[in-house]
């Protein structure tokens, strides 16, 4: 498995485990990742139709996708 494919799971598995939006910061947090690494990968999990997202100020926040939106 490559490293991208790596991130983009451990970003999945984060982003399931809460039971709210994510922030592109707190995911790299909690997988030890930069927040630009991070950020690019949610985009193109978002591409993908895996995942959701919308801002808040300056804030990216992230959701999985359920049936109904599309994912």
């Amino acid at each position: 498995m490559n490293v991208g494919n790596k991130i983009r799971e451990d970003i999945l598995k984060t982003i399931k485990a809460s039971d709210k939006p994510v922030s592109t910061r707190e995911i790299a947090l909690k997988i030890d990742r930069a927040w630009h690494s991070i950020q690019t990968n949610c985009l193109r999990l978002q591409l993908d139709g895996k995942i959701g997202g919308f801002r808040v100020g300056n804030m990216n926040l992230w959701f999985v996708k359920t049936k109904k939106e599309g994912g």
